[in-house]
């Protein structure tokens, strides 16, 4: 990889924006985060001749175009200014007279002194060519992350295969009908991408014992190998059908990641072993309709045959606690999933019959609502977990 380093002017870089040879939103990176106080303060360095971080961009082979990797909020923020898209704050600290009397102008307001100070104040532009497919990528990395990038944000930069099957994956979330309302969460910050990259990850691995960390997905986008193809359709198959069951609740329900999560896996789990979408949506309706009911009243009239409500109770208590806190450590994901698997066993016991996995969780919990008193605690739940190797192998 090879950085060429120059000191266009700002008028050279607003042109070349605004002749679109230099963009700002190729596919990698994220939107426009800055809001105009931000803006305002960079406008305000350069009047004031301040240093400006150096911009990073990518020469698009065999082409006069380039892309911004590194420096693109504050190429938009000059291009908004210069634009007219909102005016100068002249009373930022430490406030200078001449600033203040600059306070509430417009770009075409300014005096052509100013304007051309504007103009004429150069940036230290980074051209990038020669490169291999990975470089840039890691290079966004490096310099992103002492920011506020999200993971996420962050892995989007790799130029790999697997990068792109979860920006796929995330758009299909999208087509889908993916949105705050239905979901809970929209992708802001590329929260889709997030949830995705750590389910491929999951099933990838094959088990819920190993913790899926920022660290190890970026490790695994900077493989030069994609994902097999038999995972993305998987997901392309849980995806739908968590959307479906979604659609068919109402109100509708509110998940954040952890527990998106969670409901992946058991739908990637439950469609290996069963097969039929309204069991699964029948359970998902059941599940969300019994956590409404165990917050709203002390009393759950939903209760299957010989199951005590306080099991139930305790089974709902301990999935919501791990899906609010301690969400990432293995003990919770773990916890989530024979959660939701417990309840499913109790309320379908002649569906998990002939799978040995299924009826001896089933047992396990319907042997705690038979004792006397019958209890459970999280340790005894952890107890189930371990004897019957749950999520070691998915």
């Amino acid at each position: 990889m090879h950085l060429t380093p120059s000191d266009p002017d700002i008028a050279t870089l607003h042109r070349k924006i605004r002749q679109n040879r230099l963009d700002l939103q190729p596919n990698f990176q994220r939107g426009e985060v800055w809001g105009k106080a931000k803006k305002q303060r960079l406008i305000d360095s350069i009047l004031r001749g301040w240093h400006i971080p150096p911009i990073h961009v990518i020469q698009v082979p065999n082409s006069d175009k380039q892309e911004v990797l590194d420096g693109q909020q504050r190429l938009a923020a000059i291009r908004d200014f210069l634009g007219g898209e909102f005016a100068i704050n002249g009373n930022l600290d430490p406030v200078e007279s001449y600033l203040k009397e600059l306070d509430g102008l417009s770009w075409d307001e300014l005096p052509d002194t100013v304007a051309g100070k504007i103009e004429d104040f150069t940036i230290r532009l980074l051209t990038i060519s020669d490169y291999k497919p990975g470089e840039p990528g890691e290079l966004f990395y490096r310099l992103n992350q002492p920011t506020n990038l999200t993971s996420a944000e962050q892995r989007n930069a790799y130029f790999g295969e697997a990068r792109q099957q979860v920006k796929d994956l995330s758009e299909t979330m999208v087509e889908l009908g993916y949105n705050r309302e239905v979901l809970g969460f929209s992708n802001s910050r590329m929260a889709y991408d997030d949830v995705i990259s750590k389910f491929l990850l999951t099933i990838e691995l094959s088990t819920l014992k190993k913790k899926i960390t920022a660290n190890s997905v970026t490790s695994r986008y900077r493989d030069s190998d994609g994902f097999d193809s038999n995972l993305i359709v998987a997901v392309e198959e849980s995806l739908s059908r968590l959307f479906t069951c979604l659609t068919q609740f109402s109100p509708p329900v509110k998940l954040n990641k952890a527990s998106t999560l969670s409901w992946l896996v058991f739908i990637y789990k439950f469609s290996n072993s069963f097969s039929s979408d309204e069991t699964l949506i029948e359970f998902f309706t059941r599940f969300e309709s019994i956590k409404r009911e165990n917050s709203e009243s002390s009393d759950l009239t939903l209760l299957p045959k010989g199951i005590n409500k306080g099991v139930v109770k305790k089974i709902l208590a301990v999935y919501l606690d791990r899906v609010g806190s301690r969400v990432a450590d293995t003990s919770s994901v773990v916890l989530r999933d024979i959660s939701l698997w417990s309840l499913f066993t109790v309320y379908s016991p002649n569906i998990i019959e002939k799978n040995t996995e299924y009826s001896a969780l089933y047992d396990s919990i319907h042997h705690l609502s038979t004792v006397s008193p019958p209890s459970i605690t999280e340790k005894n739940f952890e107890e189930i977990a371990n004897s019957l190797a749950w999520g070691q192998k998915l």
